[in-house]
């Protein structure tokens, strides 16, 4: 991990873990009975992972590490957050559910995170790498061969565009920004835990490029084996009808060979 990326991602975790007790997720109960956060398109993708190695990268509370662990997976997760993950184990145990949780950066992984079947990283994490070639690189060094990649996660045109009323946007940030900061402009924007605070504490966001993304995963060696782009019209909340015209997410699998 360079010096530059070490200052980036250790700044973020101040902030992260400054807001870190407001990310609650869903209750301990609500996995216990056997409750999944995953999106129905995630589970297809993902095939059936009972006995797979799932690891989880940006887990936050751990909401989807209980998810894979329910749907039968050895599932692990780390974020960046010590608040969060201490959160995650305390949600697991009281679910009486089998996970791991570890605190780390993603660039700094530990050692034995390899030969992973499944690495999973969604809605609202991609934004947090500054060097989109390195990270790829690292996603694919973990896994074992045939193992694969699954990202889900906010379109970079929702952030970038900033709703100002009924069928009325502006363009708050830069669809090419890449290694720039994204400027914080847009309070929906922000992750939960510091929208509508006032004084919300500093991020350092990144825009990348869909077409970035999907190179990027090539270029660290990945086959891609699906790609698709939705709509969520809540994303776009005070539109209007034409929330529904916008794209707001997109999903990624790649696999090793």
């Amino acid at each position: 991990m360079t010096a530059h990326i070490q200052r980036v991602t250790q700044a973020d975790r101040a902030s992260w873990n400054q807001i870190a007790p407001e990310r609650h997720g869903q209750p301990a109960a609500f996995f216990q009975a056997g409750g999944l956060t995953l999106e129905h398109f995630e589970q297809e993708l993902a095939g059936d992972v009972r006995g797979k190695r799932v690891l989880q990268l940006a887990c936050s509370s751990g909401d989807e590490v209980l998810s894979w662990a329910n749907l039968g997976a050895i599932a692990t997760g780390t974020d960046i957050s010590d608040v969060a993950i201490q959160m995650a184990r305390r949600k697991a145990s009281d679910a009486a559910i089998q996970a791991e949780f570890r605190q780390a950066d993603m660039f700094d992984l530990p050692a034995d995170l390899t030969a992973v079947d499944l690495i999973y990283f969604s809605w609202g994490a991609i934004c947090w790498v500054p060097d989109l070639a390195a990270f790829t690189q690292i996603l694919a060094d973990r896994l074992r061969p045939g193992g694969s990649v699954l990202l889900g996660d906010h379109h970079p045109l929702w952030e970038v565009l900033a709703v100002r009323g009924d069928d009325h946007l502006s363009v708050a940030g830069d669809y090419f920004g890449r290694t720039t900061p994204r400027a914080d402009t847009d309070d929906a924007k922000r992750p939960v835990g510091a929208r509508g605070n006032p004084d919300p504490p500093p991020f350092s966001a990144f825009v990348w490029p869909v077409s970035d993304v999907v190179m990027a995963m090539i270029g660290a060696g990945l086959r891609l084996d699906a790609f698709f782009e939705g709509t969520d019209p809540a994303m776009y909340d005070g539109l209007g009808p034409t929330a529904a015209h916008l794209p707001c997410y997109y999903v990624i699998k790649a696999t090793k060979p």
